[in-house]
């Protein structure tokens, strides 16, 4: 009678039981939110890659140039940080007269994310340049996809803009 007792009153296992049930969801929330931050980490470093790229065809430093593809594409990956991968990242550059004459068309993606309406033309001295970027990011997270409206094996889409008056250089 007395073991019986004894044994009844044992809890040595019983963290151990609540540690296994607890510590998957746990981990789940844990690895989730530095996947979001990771994510938030993306939309800033997009943006100010934006806003640098947009800068430089302000000042018209690719405009001057010989190839302004190329030269557009080393000054952002110049500011790109390691974070972010500037091959990865796909650029929509328009010009407009006038702010009331900005008129941009909604991006449209094919099935695998990649935008199939963006184009390259930028401005002249005293022109509106528009930049719209745009960057994948896939959630290994599974309840990230869902909360961001993803479907399966579909990348999240970081958008950023930025609308600069080139300056009237010569």
């Amino acid at each position: 009678m007395r073991s019986h007792r004894r044994l009844s009153g044992e809890e040595g296992g019983s963290a151990l039981i609540e540690f296994a049930m607890l510590a998957p969801v746990f981990f789940l929330l844990v690895v989730g939110l530095i996947e979001f931050v990771l994510y938030q980490y993306k939309a800033y470093a997009l943006g100010y890659v934006t806003y640098e790229a947009a800068r430089v065809l302000q000042t018209g430093q690719v405009q001057t140039s010989g190839d302004m593809a190329q030269a557009f594409h080393d000054q952002v990956c110049a500011k790109s940080s390691t974070m972010i991968d500037c091959e990865a990242i796909v650029f929509d550059v328009r010009s407009f007269d006038s702010i009331s004459a900005i008129t941009y068309p909604p991006p449209e993606f094919d099935a695998d994310g990649n935008p199939v309406n963006f184009v390259f033309q930028p401005g002249g001295a005293g022109k509106y340049s528009v930049v719209r970027s745009s960057i994948h990011h896939t959630f290994i997270t599974p309840f990230m996809s869902k909360l961001f409206g993803m479907g399966p094996d579909l990348p999240a889409i970081v958008n950023s803009y930025c609308i600069v008056k080139n300056e009237p250089w010569s």
